[in-house]
Formats: structure tokens, sequence, C-alpha cells
């Protein structure tokens, strides 16, 4: 498996490509593409361009959650797959309408415009998306210092609101030769309860390697339970970013050592 990093907070040294608070990433496994996430904005095409990269030849769009930061540059890849009627994969709470504090932190495209231009495939089922890369779908809650925490509000059906628990966050796994490798979005569903789900489901046991958003920003204790967990993990591949702050990372680096996470950054997973 390869992934580039088309969307990251951070961008490298003497790399000039494009960064903002968000996340995109381009996935080549057994034979298929895809893209993880599109996003706040249209940069992260901006940066594929400049990395000869199609994000239009994608074989699937995935969501990792509904969030803005996560799903704001589909109405741009929309603009350039005029030809094509990509695939959308998700939680189906993830197209849901989602508010924090009157503003609007959700999918910018509503549900029928998305099923217009979009093949949706929305699902809580974990979902084989090649013979090695799964779709974790809805992720249990189960260790007990990562109890569903609420972001604002998302609507229902029948209009009403009530707490938005980020239900829909969800994450990949990929069976490599030598272990399973995690990528998240910002795990809302707490990264802990990510690997225990995706050890669940795979039925392997040792963690190779992971990337992406833990949404850890202060040492509190839920923070110290999580940097303790992953550093008995003993993954050899760290590579938290995004809603991650240094605080957290620098903390996880003492016990675990973590990498440098950047815009154009390439990692290659057997």
């Amino acid at each position: 498996m390869e992934l580039t990093v088309l969307m990251d907070n951070h961008t490298e040294i003497d790399v000039y490509y494009l960064g903002e608070p968000a996340v995109s990433y381009w996935i080549r496994a057994d034979g298929k593409q895809f893209l993880f996430d599109a996003g706040y904005s249209d940069a992260f095409l901006h940066n594929a361009q400049d990395m000869n990269i199609d994000v239009t030849a994608a074989d699937a769009v995935i969501l990792s959650h509904g969030h803005n930061d996560h799903t704001g540059g589909l109405r741009a890849l929309l603009s350039h797959m005029t030809n094509r009627t990509p695939r959308l994969i998700a939680h189906p709470h993830a197209l849901s309408p989602k508010h924090l504090g009157g503003m609007d932190i959700g999918m910018p495209l509503p549900l029928d415009v998305l099923s217009h231009h979009m093949k949706l495939t929305l699902t809580k089922q974990p979902l084989w998306l090649t013979e090695r890369l799964l779709f974790l779908g809805e992720i249990p809650r189960t260790v007990a210092f990562e109890p569903p925490v609420a972001i604002g509000e998302t609507y229902l059906a029948d209009g009403l609101t009530e707490p938005d628990f980020l239900m829909d966050d969800t994450a990949l796994a990929y069976v490599g030769n030598d272990g399973l490798y995690l990528i998240t979005g910002c795990s809302h569903a707490g990264i802990c309860n990510i690997i225990r789900y995706a050890k669940q489901v795979t039925g392997v046991s040792h963690i190779a390697g992971l990337i992406g958003g833990l949404h850890l920003f202060s040492l509190d204790e839920r923070s110290q339970k999580t940097i303790a967990l992953l550093a008995e993990e003993r993954i050899p591949a760290l590579y938290p970013c995004h809603c991650t702050s240094f605080a957290v990372r620098a903390a996880l680096h003492t016990l675990s050592p973590v990498q440098e996470v950047g815009v154009g950054m390439t990692l290659k997973w057997e």
C-alpha cells in the first residue's frame, strides 16, 4: 500500500505545497486507488495536481466522518469529475447536517446533490475495499476512558436535533505483511477504540503503523491513558498528525517515538 498526504495542518520544509487544518490522503492498494477525505477547501486538488496525482481517477472517495475539514473539498472535486459518477463510501450519519455554536461544521453538499453526482455506499458495517484494505464502519465505544463525546448537534430525519456524538467517525485498516496499518481522520471514536475494533474485525493483533489525527489537545487524563496504551502497542511506524497537539505528540514521543507528517509525504507499507 502507498499513501500520499495531499493535505494536513503541516507542510514539510522546502516542499512548497499548500497546508490547512484538514486531512486528505491518496491511497493506492491492491491495484486500486482511493481518496480518503477531501480537506477543507480545494487546496488538496492543487497539491494533487502539483504531485501529478489524478484524484478524479479514484475508484472511490472515502470519508472518515462528516466534519467540514474532511468534506469541504467535495464540491470542488465534483466540479472536476464532470465525466464520471464516483463512488462515495461513508457512515450514513456522515452526510447529516452538523452545527456547533450556530456554525455549520458539516458536509457542504446536501444529500440530494451528493446522491445525484455520486454513487453512495453508506454503511455502518465493515466493508472490504480490496483484499487487504478495510473500511471499518461504525466503531464501538468500548474503552472505558474513551466514551462518546458530543461536538455540537446533528439533525435527524424529522427535523429535530440531538447531540452529535460522531458515531460516523471511522477509519481504514490495511492488513500488511508485518501487521495492521491504521489510517484515521480525527479519531473522534477514540484511537484505542479504533485499534481494539480493527484487531477484532481483521483478526490481526499487531499494529505495525498508524497515521492520522488523534483528536487530543491537552495532557488530560484521557490523553495520558491513550498515550500509555499506544506506548504498550509498540507501533514502529507512528504518525500522529492533524488534530493532535504538539504537547500530546511530545509526551507520546518520550514513550513511543513518533514521526513527523507533512503535505507531500509518501508512505509505503507492504
